[in-house]
């Protein structure tokens, strides 16, 4: 939808009131002075006839002034003026084009007469309509150029008070100085806003909060059953041989550390901007390792292209998070097949086949792994087509150094 200024909205407006309320006067003036017009020419015609005589002799008439039979009139005017009794007036243009205002009088014979007033060199509001019309014209380009002016200086003042009050807004550090704003804010509707913005703001400072407490009681209260589960699980493997179980359990307490890992990277709001480097190719190659049972038990196998010397600029925490999980989300919801895993210098891509039936779910979930990725300044992007499922990270914290040897794979082991 095309966005439009506040001021140029109200300018239009104030200017198109002032528009209607020129034609108004206008017209409202225009008809007033035929009104004027008319009713002087009226009056005359009344004192004229007034001083009519009573008797046959023929009457000394004022020029422009005719007083005519009503048997000599035309039948187009004898059918204008039929109807109307002694006294009645009528103005009309006779069939020579002169126009005259009429007035039904008493005739010398007992009939009916009529007293004609030969107005045609005497109108003054239609012949000089033309000049009025100019003069109106003016008077309307001037009176939208005041709108103009008045309406510009009005919104001037409210759209800079609006803009001091954004910039005020912006500054404002919590919801409490937002609110001590409001209280001193003298336009009502602005006032109100304000203290809209500051409830809205209060409210999700207060869920932000919770999250972060909830997570961080998480992080605290995982961390020592974990370690604690690490020590018997060593116990337990120095006591047998290693067995499914003992594997699976591995995995388990594997997860359940990289999820505590990924509950204290998002209870915090500081995006990584370097460290400790983390080499690529080791990485992946203990996740696959660890996860390799799994794979095979679903008929798939992971091949890895990725430089021997690539380094991501990230904690081995959080990366070994994320792509574990994306990893993981592969084989639970992949199809059978090779999950490849392809790394360079700008992007990270997992692909896989899709599974032939609906499996839901997606590990810590598409958006918590989005907001993983974002904490160490990556960019999560997940496409879907037909015959494939592509998982891509993008990154701006890479140091790759050339080396002869980075065309040579890493190829993980295979089932």
């Amino acid at each position: 939808m095309r966005r439009r200024s506040l001021r140029q909205a109200l300018v239009r407006r104030w200017m198109l009131f002032a528009a209607l309320l020129s034609l108004l006067f206008a017209g409202i003036t225009l008809l007033l002075l035929f009104v004027l017009e008319d009713s002087f020419i009226d009056r005359r015609l009344q004192t004229v006839a007034a001083t009519l005589p009573t008797d046959a002799r023929a009457p000394n008439l004022p020029a422009h002034f005719q007083l005519v039979p009503f048997a000599q009139l035309t039948p187009l005017e004898q059918e204008r003026l039929g109807g109307r009794s002694v006294g009645a007036m009528a103005e009309f243009r006779r069939d020579d084009g002169r126009y005259v205002h009429a007035r039904l009088v008493p005739g010398a014979d007992g009939g009916r007469a009529v007293l004609l007033y030969d107005v045609t060199g005497e109108l003054t509001v239609s012949p000089r309509l033309p000049v009025g019309l100019a003069y109106a014209a003016a008077v309307f380009v001037l009176t939208l150029l005041c709108a103009w002016l008045l309406a510009s200086a009005f919104v001037g003042r409210a759209e800079r008070h609006a803009r001091r009050l954004i910039a005020q807004v912006r500054a404002t550090p919590d919801p409490a100085s937002l609110e001590a704003l409001a209280r001193d804010e003298p336009v009502s509707e602005y006032a109100e806003i304000l203290q809209l913005h500051a409830e809205v703001w209060r409210g999700r400072h207060a869920a932000v909060e919770r999250e972060r407490e909830t997570l961080a009681f998480l992080a605290h209260e995982l961390r020592t059953p974990l370690q604690s589960a690490r020590t018997s699980l060593a116990l337990l493997q120095e006591a047998e041989a290693a067995s499914p179980a003992l594997q699976r359990l591995q995995r388990a307490l594997s997860r359940l550390e990289r999820a505590g890992n990924a509950i204290l990277w998002l209870s915090s709001e500081t995006t990584f901007a370097g460290g400790q480097p983390t080499h690529a190719a080791s990485t992946l190659h203990e996740l696959i390792d660890e996860l390799q049972p799994l794979a095979a038990a679903r008929q798939q196998s992971v091949r890895v292209h990725v430089p021997p010397t690539l380094q991501w600029e990230a904690p081995r925490e959080a990366v070994e998070t994320l792509l574990a999980n994306l990893l993981l989300n592969a084989i639970q919801h992949g199809g059978a097949g090779v999950i490849d895993v392809e790394a360079d210098a700008a992007h990270l891509a997992i692909r896989n086949l899709p599974a032939t039936a609906d499996a839901p779910g997606f590990g810590l979930g598409l958006d918590i792994a989005r907001r993983l990725a974002a904490r160490i300044g990556w960019q999560l992007d997940l496409r879907t087509s037909t015959g494939q499922v592509c998982c891509a990270l993008h990154w701006a914290y890479w140091e790759h150094v050339p080396d002869p040897a980075s065309e040579a794979p890493f190829a993980a082991p295979a089932p």
